[in-house]
């Protein structure tokens, strides 16, 4: 993509979030850490709920943990916060410009007592394939994909399930 200004990153931006988040919960996503040690998340669509339950991670070697909120999925962050922000009737406290030279977009979002957000966000098809702390010393970049779960990842859900429902 070619070079853009502020306000057209913005707009794209807005829409491959907003696509991202609606493939997101239309077909499920998992997001997997690029680090051998990281973690993985998966999110089903809510007609494939486990028990009332749709997302949770996993990571090395037997940590299983519940997801509450469809923010912690890259794939919808950015989408929750502009609609959090329209539904209060204000803009997004969102920065997001188009880095033309690594082809990304980048957004900057300052958390207050938590400290900034920068994060760097590539995109394939029309919507978000990976994204990168930017503000982290190491890689911290996660792949980001939609439908097409395996058994193995699903069964990221239903343990993290199955053990919180046995505590």
């Amino acid at each position: 993509m070619p070079a853009m200004t502020v306000q057209e990153a913005e707009a794209q931006f807005t829409t491959i979030a907003r696509a991202s988040c609606e493939a997101a919960l239309e077909k499920g996503t998992l997001e997997k850490s690029v680090e051998p040690e990281g973690f993985t998340l998966v999110m089903v669509p809510n007609a494939d709920a486990y028990k009332d339950f749709s997302a949770a991670y996993f990571q090395p070697d037997d940590t299983y943990e519940l997801i509450w909120e469809t923010d912690a999925f890259s794939a919808c962050g950015a989408s929750m916060t502009y609609d959090l922000a329209a539904e209060a009737g204000q803009d997004s406290d969102l920065d997001v410009t188009f880095n033309a030279k690594l082809q990304r977009f980048e957004t900057f979002q300052d958390l207050g007592e938590f400290g900034v957000s920068r994060l760097g966000y590539e995109v394939f098809e029309g919507k978000i394939s990976s994204v990168q702390d930017l503000e982290s010393e190491g890689s911290a970049k996660r792949t980001v994909s939609y439908g097409n779960l395996t058994e193995a990842e699903i069964n990221i859900l239903t343990t993290a399930v199955d053990r919180f429902l046995a505590d």
